[in-house]
């Protein structure tokens, strides 16, 4: 079905998200950190990326900055697969150029759901989907730090 490359420095994830997505049907490739991700997003851009924030080196946040300014950003979908998924992290990964943003610990049954969806998007209907989230994010981003009791 879809090439997917996996960026991520925890090998069990890797190996779950892996074995989900093939099971699904898709051609899965694996990075290990943010330099590997860079080289293999440049040499041969898949159709989705499923990035995790805190990769060693070059974190999601740079390879997100990374395929802001090339044309890889216009044939590779990203979904974020983080521990950090406050809304103030899905609002920036979202104003990045993320296209979604998934919690770990995740269920690998509803990532290869997502996955699909996000492969069967039109463009236009994808923009809509993370122009409505960033404004949810947005405004939870907001409440977040009004109630925020730790400063």
């Amino acid at each position: 079905m879809a090439k997917i490359l996996i960026a991520d420095d925890d090998a069990d994830v890797r190996q779950i998200v892996s074995y989900a997505l093939v099971e699904a049907g898709h051609e899965v490739a694996v990075a290990k950190d943010g330099e590997e991700t860079a080289k293999k997003l440049a040499a041969d851009p898949p159709e989705l990326l499923v990035l995790d924030l805190m990769l060693p080196g070059l974190d999601g946040y740079d390879i997100l900055d990374q395929m802001r300014g090339a044309d890889i950003r216009d044939v590779t979908r990203v979904m974020i697969l983080s521990a950090h998924s406050s809304e103030k992290d899905l609002r920036l990964t979202l104003e990045l150029g993320a296209d979604w943003h998934m919690a770990k610990p995740f269920d690998p049954e509803e990532l290869v759901a997502k996955v699909d969806e996000l492969l069967a998007m039109d463009v236009h209907e994808l923009r809509r989907l993370r122009d409505q989230e960033h404004d949810r994010a947005s405004l939870l981003s907001q409440l977040e730090s009004i109630f925020d009791t730790s400063t």
